[in-house]
């Protein structure tokens, strides 16, 4: 019996959001996508309410780098793995 393992989406490019979600079930069925963010504002405002395992995240976003996420959480909230999914070339 596979464990479910939970996780959000953040992109700004709907089309990156698209393939991945379709890899992740495609390939890890385990994986629960609890929502989709296209920003980091919307993107904090999901992890904390949704409370996911792990964040799968771009980098270069309109605004506010993926990079930054962290600073938006004290200690105790940063309690996510985060995997970064970019085509960002630097």
């Amino acid at each position: 019996m596979n464990k479910t393992h939970t996780a959000i989406i953040v992109d700004d490019e709907p089309r990156a959001r698209e393939l991945l979600r379709n890899m992740l079930v495609q390939y890890c069925p385990h994986v629960q996508i609890l929502a989709e963010a296209e920003n980091v504002d919307n993107a904090v405002a999901a992890i904390k309410h949704n409370q996911p395992q792990t964040v799968f995240l771009d980098i270069e976003m309109p605004r506010v780098s993926g990079l930054r996420l962290p600073d938006f959480f004290n200690e105790e909230e940063l309690n996510f793995n985060i995997v970064f999914v970019t085509a960002y070339s630097e």
